[in-house]
């Protein structure tokens, strides 16, 4: 997909780590919930929702967009307006990252491939290295994985949570506050809460276990094999 899955605050302490080289991990299928609440220089509050599906296998990772009824009879309208504009349309190629389904691929555990599975046109869009930035792709294969690298949370001080006695790993850095409650066992953190400290921005990521796919239903194997291949210089204009 073409989110960052991190505030930018937590963002950089990520780059800050360097590569992405990741050690093996469970099988994950979840269905990640963001929420962010941004106070405007109006004096208005933005609140921005959407979920995603989480599917991680072996040296595999997939995020898809849930869309609910109401976005796809959205989509709908949009496809009619374009259709009475088709001549202003004639030629242009459209690929609609947040439609698809990411797939990253982890090569000798340091090198990752990106590619896109458009079920709607039957196509499979590769995108090059170069091309990571446009789609808004970090290069970040283990916050795919995890939602936040293991080596971050594994450098974050441990804050107790007396109430539910769980443990928080809390970051202060640069006018933030991040905490993060990680699940060993699962390899992934379970909610991720950031907060400016002047309370102008939250956001909250929260992660909820979903039905495991079979095999033949994953991502990167659902009838793919019949898809047009693509990249994504394919649609330059």
């Amino acid at each position: 997909m073409g989110r960052s899955l991190l505030p930018m605050a937590l963002l950089a302490l990520v780059a800050a780590l360097g590569g992405t080289a990741v050690a093996a991990s469970p099988d994950l299928d979840a269905i990640v919930s963001y929420e962010t609440r941004q106070v405007l220089a109006n004096g208005t509050t933005r609140v921005e929702t959407w979920q995603e599906r989480l599917t991680r296998r072996a040296d595999r990772v997939a995020t898809e967009r849930v869309l609910p009824p109401t976005a796809l009879a959205a989509h709908a309208h949009e496809h009619e307006r374009e259709k009475v504009s088709k001549v202003e349309h004639l030629g242009h190629k459209h690929f609609d990252v947040d439609r698809t389904t990411r797939v990253l691929r982890l090569v000798d555990k340091a090198q990752v491939e990106l590619a896109y599975v458009d079920r709607e046109q039957r196509r499979v869009v590769s995108v090059p290295k170069a091309e990571w930035a446009a789609v808004g792709f970090d290069g970040r294969y283990d916050a795919a994985a995890h939602l936040v690298p293991p080596a971050l949370i594994a450098s974050l001080p441990v804050q107790a949570d007396a109430e539910t006695g769980s443990q928080w790993h809390v970051q202060k850095n640069d006018g933030w506050t991040h905490r993060v409650l990680w699940s060993w066992s699962k390899q992934v953190a379970l909610r991720i809460e950031s907060r400016r400290d002047d309370g102008s921005v939250n956001r909250v990521v929260t992660l909820k276990p979903a039905t495991a796919l079979p095999a033949s239903q994953l991502p990167w194997n659902e009838g793919v094999a019949g898809y047009q291949q693509m990249v994504y210089d394919d649609f330059m204009d």
